[in-house]
């Protein structure tokens, strides 16, 4: 639910995941290689800020006034395309914009829905809790919102994303700021009625990133999480790729560096082998990826045996 639906996934691309697309990776940390593929243009979404999967659909958010999520289906084919549902929320309440710069959405069944929202003039961060059957309803969030959570532990902004440790599940965040980046972990129960992150029991434990965080993306079934970032201020691609329990500063885990120039915002995986990623461009906003991993020399064993 989390990584990728395996279920629609046919059996060959399993196993091509399993075998053949797998590599023996250093340190025991997995990475990953993303080559490039077909890319696309989606309107009326602004300046696109993220990808996440959910229930089979591909949810693409943006800043366009108001702010917007867009539900699509994904098509295989030749080209691959990303196809409009004609489900378009506005993040208005009550008619005002109120997450005007959406940064992370994100599920889980026990603790429901998350979405940030960062302000980019006063790099303040805020996660929402939302209901996410009466948002698909609505299209908007007069009745969605059910807590409103000021992330003042945040350096610029907050991009949520649920994580698991173990069988306990975490709520995981960054910054986009340039320095004292962190990917620091919440705990869920404790945001259910929590007014500020710094409220005592909410911060689980933080660990030291890069800068330019743009989204995290949590792949459940390989424990692995990866932080989507740019090379630099408003530039250039790059994925990081961290088992985060193993390490305590994820400044030293794999960086893998893409030929894009413009602003790379989110990534989600579509499958097992294959993955969307979006950028702020209004042309050709999404790009396609074919993801190919190493793991850890036991996990491969392990997965063989």
């Amino acid at each position: 639910m989390f990584g990728w639906p395996l279920k629609s996934v046919p059996m060959w691309v399993t196993l091509v995941f399993l075998t053949a697309g797998c590599q023996t990776a250093p340190n025991g940390q997995q990475s990953v290689d993303i080559q490039l593929g077909e890319k696309q243009t989606s309107a009326s979404l602004g300046a696109c800020q993220g990808a996440s999967q959910h229930d089979g659909y591909i949810y693409l958010y943006g800043d366009a006034k108001p702010g917007v999520i867009r539900q699509y289906m994904f098509m295989t084919g030749c080209p691959p395309r990303l196809v409009f549902t004609g489900v378009e929320i506005a993040l208005t309440f009550h008619g005002q914009n109120l997450i005007n710069h959406p940064t992370g959405l994100t599920w889980n069944p026990e603790f429901g829905t998350y979405l940030g929202n960062t302000i980019t003039a006063t790099k303040k961060g805020t996660i929402y809790h939302l209901d996410w059957p009466r948002l698909l309803i609505d299209r908007n969030l007069d009745n969605a919102i059910l807590n409103t959570i000021d992330d003042d532990l945040a350096v610029q902004g907050c991009r949520p994303e649920f994580v698991r440790k173990g069988q306990h599940w975490l709520l995981a965040t960054s910054d986009y700021g340039q320095a004292n980046n962190a990917v620091r972990y919440y705990e869920p129960a404790k945001l259910i009625d929590a007014h500020r992150t710094s409220e005592p029991g909410v911060l689980v434990q933080s660990i030291p990133c890069g800068p330019w965080v743009q989204q995290l993306h949590w792949i459940d079934e390989l424990q692995t999480l990866l932080i989507i970032q740019n090379t630099r201020a408003g530039r250039g691609w790059q994925v990081t790729s961290v088992a985060p329990w193993m390490l305590h500063d994820y400044r030293k885990a794999h960086r893998l560096i893409l030929p894009g120039e413009d602003e790379l915002e989110g990534f989600t995986c579509l499958s097992a082998d294959q993955c969307v990623l979006v950028t702020s461009s209004r042309n050709n906003n999404i790009t396609f990826g074919w993801l190919r991993w190493a793991v850890p020399c036991r996990a491969e064993s392990r997965r063989r045996g």
